[in-house]
C-alpha cells in the first residue's frame, strides 16, 4: 500500500507537524500459529480532540493488510483501543503488509482540533469519510508456505474398521494412531469422508479421538517418543510455538490441542453446513 506524502487536510502522523504535542502510536503483536495468523494491535493515541471523535463513533481506528502474492486485501476498523485480527494463513503468502491509521468514519465539516498548527487557523478543514485523521506505524513480515496442515496427517492416523465392539477406541501404541470404529459407523465414515460433509465427518471421528490420544500425552510421554506419530506431532507443535509435553497442562488442554492441530474443526463444519442448507433451501 502505498501512501501520499501530500495530504489536503491535516494528519496526524511522526513525520510532519500539523500537530503539536500530539502523537499516534501503535504496538503489534504477531502470531502464526496452527494456520492462522493472528495480529493484535494496541493504538496509542495522544490527542484528546480525535479521541473524543473516536469515542463518539465519527472516527475509528483502522488496520489495512494486504498480502500481494495472493491478492489479499482487507480493513478492520474498531472504536477500541486494542484490536486483534485473525487470518487463516492459506489467504496469505510472501509479503505481507499491515498499515495502521484513524480514519473519518463519516463527514467532517469545520473540523477543529486545539492542537493543530497555527496555520490552519481561518482554514475551513473538511474530511469525508475514509479520509485520514492519523497514520501509525506499519509493519511488513513475510510468510512461508505452511508445511503443518492436516492433511498432512494421513500419515500417522489409520482409521480401521473394528473386529468387534460398540464402540470407538483409540490405539497409540505403534507408529500410527489407530482409531477403530464399529461396523455400522465405519461403513459410514466410508461412503461419506469425501461427501460435501467431509470436514463434518472428520471433526466426528478426529477430534474425539486426537483428544484422546492428548490427554493420554502427559502421563505415558516417556513410553510414546520412540513412535512415528507422536514425532510428527512434536514438529508440528514446535512449528507452531508449543511443546508437546504443554498438552494436558493448564497451559494447553486436551481438546484445545485437538481443535488447534485441526484448524477450528467446529467452525469448518458450521460453515460446510450452513452452506450445505443454503444450497437446498
Amino acid at each position: 500500500m502505498k501512501l501520499s506524502n501530500s495530504f489536503p487536510y491535516p494528519v496526524l502522523r511522526t513525520d510532519n507537524d500539523d500537530y503539536i504535542n500530539s502523537s499516534f502510536h501503535v504496538a503489534y503483536d504477531v502470531v502464526n500459529s496452527f494456520g492462522e495468523l493472528r495480529i493484535k494491535a494496541e493504538f496509542e493515541l495522544d490527542n484528546e480532540g480525535i479521541v473524543g471523535l473516536i469515542t463518539s463513533g465519527v472516527a475509528k481506528y483502522m488496520l489495512h493488510i494486504e498480502g500481494q502474492q495472493t491478492s489479499f486485501r482487507k480493513l478492520y476498523k474498531s472504536h477500541s483501543g486494542r484490536m486483534e485480527v485473525s487470518i487463516p494463513t492459506d489467504q496469505l503468502r510472501g509479503k505481507v503488509a499491515v498499515h495502521s491509521f484513524v480514519v473519518a468514519d463519516r463527514p467532517l465539516h469545520n473540523y477543529t482540533n486545539n492542537k493543530l498548527n497555527d496555520w490552519y487557523k481561518g482554514v475551513a478543514i473538511h474530511f469525508e469519510k475514509g479520509n485520514f485523521l492519523a497514520i501509525g506505524e506499519a509493519i511488513e513480515m513475510n510468510l512461508f508456505e505452511d508445511h503443518t496442515e492436516f492433511l498432512d496427517l494421513p500419515s500417522i492416523v489409520n482409521i480401521q474398521k473394528a473386529v468387534e465392539g460398540e464402540f470407538m477406541e483409540v490405539d497409540i501404541h505403534s507408529n500410527h494412531i489407530v482409531i477403530s470404529l464399529p461396523a455400522f459407523e465405519y461403513g459410514q465414515y466410508a461412503v461419506n469422508a469425501n461427501s460435501r460433509l467431509k470436514q463434518t465427518i472428520l471433526t466426528m471421528v478426529i477430534v474425539p479421538a486426537l483428544t484422546e490420544v492428548f490427554s493420554k500425552i502427559k502421563e505415558n510421554g516417556d513410553d510414546l517418543e520412540e513412535y512415528t506419530w507422536y514425532q510428527v506431532m512434536g514438529k508440528i507443535f514446535e512449528e507452531n510455538g508449543y511443546r508437546l509435553e504443554d498438552v494436558g497442562t493448564e497451559r494447553l488442554s486436551s481438546l484445545k490441542a485437538a481443535q488447534l492441530v485441526l484448524r477450528k474443526p467446529l467452525k469448518l463444519s458450521f460453515e460446510e453446513i450452513d452452506k450445505m442448507n443454503k444450497v437446498e433451501d
